[in-house]
């Protein structure tokens, strides 16, 4: 696990949209728009489901994703592994969560990715330079 520095959560929390990119088992890439995140630590985030349909099977099959943003700070590039909640304390967790943040929401599945790798995406010399 790779620890988040407060430049990156802090831009992260800003950001109202972030884009995950996920691959199916046999290598097709996917990415989708995504509202519902958060920063649960410095080393993981949590990703609330209510909608992934390719997402969701590609995660069931290949635990790999990224996620990207850009906001106030800059832009980033996660990369992580993913593991899937339905029906434990990190679901009830998320149900928690969308309650206050979106209430008009349920979620099928609570993602929780454990954060591997961090690079920058801003332009400049080094561009997509791995910083985490």
């Amino acid at each position: 696990m790779v620890a988040l520095t407060p430049d990156i959560e802090e831009s992260l929390r800003e950001t109202k949209t972030a884009f995950l990119a996920t691959s199916s088992g046999d290598g097709c890439p996917n990415v989708v728009p995504i509202a519902a995140f958060t920063v649960l630590d410095n080393g993981s985030l949590l990703i609330s489901d209510q909608f992934f349909n390719k997402t969701l099977k590609n995660m069931q099959q290949n635990p790999r994703i990224a996620l990207s943003w850009w906001g106030g700070k800059g832009g980033f590039q996660v990369k992580g592994t993913v593991t899937l909640h339905t029906d434990d304390e990190v679901f009830s967790r998320n149900v928690a969560w969308m309650k206050e943040f979106r209430p008009n929401l349920v979620p099928k599945t609570a993602v929780l990715v454990t954060v591997t790798d961090v690079y920058t995406v801003v332009p400049g010399d080094e561009p997509g330079k791995k910083i985490l």
